[in-house]
């Protein structure tokens, strides 16, 4: 009987045990996922390289992703500058330190930009893009990967698989994974300090960077969807970065007056973020202005760093496509007019169900 009870009890504690331990197990996963999609910006990064002429401006954690932007200083006369696609033999990739079978792919590359101006929107496809570049040239581009589970602690960041030892390849090694409630993520202060240094021991003195104009906010008070929507999107920037460029080069008839063809404008994110508020402001109000709380187009563009003297603004409703409200502008003659003047040089746009904007700057 002693013996029989003794199993019971042994059978019990035993049950009790594996309950209680899986109780914190999944505790502890809840908790992981709780904080795995909280939002972050790592300013700071830390990590090894081979060469002194690229750096990590910082890593952005996002919902669903994590984006390293990294910036690259060429010293070639006359040279070219590669990204490879998702699925190219050379794409970048993130591979675990503490596991090295870990390996997580690039989705894409995103606002590959030439000295500030947004040249190729986003690369997500299997292929390679090349780019000229001139001594002193300064390329800054978005590399996007899912968002990294909180276990992974040190990833090396690798332009091509087995490539880790390759010392001509832009690989950052060793790279500090951070979380939300690090000490060390830095300001946005601190990632303009580390630009401007490293760009002037690269010798680089006038490269006119819009995201360096930026001051930094603390904890602005804006509209939650408002917050939630100054994102933008890379698809939808080449697109119609490549409707008004086929405008401009082929020349058209805006009402009765013929427009010969101008040179072709480039795309920034920063005109975007100003557009953006607007229609997310018009969709909110259900209105149609270019005012924003007493402010103009041309202020609003002066909040994002952005000064200029001269900046159009095209608005439309109702539309569901983006070539609908691009045929739209095109149709209507001051709109078309502003689309083919010659001394436009940067465009954003950006839309919110049906409301759409689009700013033209000198």
């Amino acid at each position: 009987m002693k013996t029989y009870l003794s199993s019971i009890l042994s059978l019990f504690i035993i049950f009790f045990v594996i309950n209680h331990s899986t109780a914190q197990d999944l505790n502890q996963a809840n908790n992981a996922t709780s904080v795995s999609d909280k939002p972050f910006v790592d300013y700071k990064p830390v990590y090894k390289k081979w060469q002194k002429n690229y750096i990590l401006d910082k890593i952005d954690y996002t919902k669903n992703r994590t984006i390293f932007h990294f910036r690259y200083v060429s010293h070639y006369e006359e040279g070219s500058a590669t990204y490879y696609g998702p699925g190219e033999s050379l794409a970048w990739f993130l591979k675990n330190d503490a596991n090295p079978s870990e390996v997580f792919k690039m989705i894409e590359i995103k606002n590959i930009a030439r000295n500030g101006k947004v040249e190729i929107p986003i690369v997500n496809t299997k292929k390679a893009v090349r780019l000229t570049t001139h001594n002193n040239d300064v390329f800054t581009c978005e590399v996007h990967f899912e968002r990294l589970p909180n276990n992974v602690k040190v990833a090396d960041f690798i332009e091509g698989i087995g490539a880790e030892l390759k010392t001509n390849h832009f690989n950052c090694l060793d790279v500090e994974m951070k979380t939300f409630d690090s000490k060390e993520l830095g300001s946005h202060q601190d990632m303009v300090e580390n630009i401007t240094v490293f760009q002037t021991q690269e010798g680089v003195t006038n490269n006119p960077i819009p995201e360096l104009d930026i001051p930094e906010i603390h904890e602005p008070i804006v509209d939650e969807r408002i917050e939630d929507e100054q994102k933008v999107d890379g698809i939808f920037a080449q697109r119609f970065l490549e409707l008004t460029n086929e405008l401009r080069t082929k020349g058209c008839h805006c009402g009765g007056r013929y427009f010969a063809p101008v040179p072709e404008v480039t795309w920034s994110d920063t005109v975007a973020y100003a557009t953006k508020e607007l229609v997310v402001n018009l969709w909110i109000k259900k209105g149609m202005t270019t005012d924003i709380g007493g402010k103009s187009t041309v202020e609003r563009l002066s909040d994002v760093g952005i000064k200029t003297k001269k900046a159009y603004e095209n608005m439309s409703y109702s539309f569901t496509e983006i070539e609908q409200a691009f045929r739209g502008w095109k149709l209507t003659p001051p709109q078309c007019k502003r689309m083919m003047d010659a001394q436009i040089k940067r465009i954003g746009a950006a839309r919110k169900e049906k409301y759409w904007s689009m700013i033209l700057i000198y």
